[in-house]
């Protein structure tokens, strides 16, 4: 059953990657474009600042993501590594199940907001705010639902005793 998650997983990181690039890339690019225009033509640009900060809220969920996926967020390894197998695995379910729930509401607060977002525009560029703030949905979302899968993981690692 893993394998099969595992398999939408690695084409989901595929998609989430490139658009992390992309998003660094744009970001990079509206940056580079607002000090050539600033201070060589001195005449600033008014939606740069705007886009790359943008681009780089979309960059920083997406790569939670990513960070999730790759086993890189911070943990407490100091408490874990003293337990006894069995406590380690339920120290690692409760852990996992801890931030599915977080990012489970982050999900739905933030879905709660959306009616609202859509109403409210950017400055500069007119952008209903609703899109800037999708990747959080989307970028909780897809931690939630690998939090989820590892708590899943750890309870059955922890019925049949084998380890992770």
């Amino acid at each position: 059953m893993f394998e099969k998650i595992e398999s939408v997983f690695k084409k989901i990181d595929k998609v989430i990657s490139w658009l992390i690039v992309l998003s660094l890339g744009g970001m990079t690019c509206a940056i580079f474009l607002q000090v050539i225009f600033r201070y060589v033509l001195n005449s600033p640009l008014a939606w740069t600042e705007e886009i790359s900060v943008f681009m780089f809220i979309w960059m920083t969920f997406l790569a939670g993501y990513v960070g999730a996926r790759r086993g890189k967020h911070i943990g407490v390894v100091g408490i874990r590594n003293k337990l006894p197998k069995v406590g380690e695995m339920i120290f690692e379910f409760i852990a996992h199940a801890i931030s599915a729930i977080f990012f489970f509401i982050i999900v739905v607060s933030t879905t709660m907001f959306m009616p609202k977002l859509h109403t409210q525009t950017s400055p500069a560029l007119g952008l209903p705010m609703a899109y800037v703030y999708l990747v959080m949905i989307i970028g909780s979302l897809l931690m939630a639902v690998w939090y989820s899968l590892l708590a899943v993981r750890c309870l059955m690692n922890t019925k049949t005793g084998k380890e992770s």
